[in-house]
């Protein structure tokens, strides 16, 4: 191919690869179920999931000066 170009002959042409489309993984979801499944495995019973509180701005105190 080379010494084609160097001759200035015209190069082959080259086919490109047919582009499959990727599997597309739900990592979230494929995370949960090895969760669960390791949880499973070792006897443990899921916990639903809690929610942490909320945190409040704490108010701005005024100072006397």
């Amino acid at each position: 191919m080379i010494e084609a170009k160097q001759e200035g002959q015209q190069l082959p042409e080259i086919p490109e690869p047919e582009a499959k489309p990727a599997g597309v993984v739900d990592l979230m979801s494929a995370l949960e179920e090895s969760v669960a499944k390791a949880k499973e495995a070792r006897g443990e019973t899921a916990k639903p999931k809690k929610r942490a509180a909320k945190k409040t701005a704490g108010r701005k105190s005024k100072r006397s000066a």
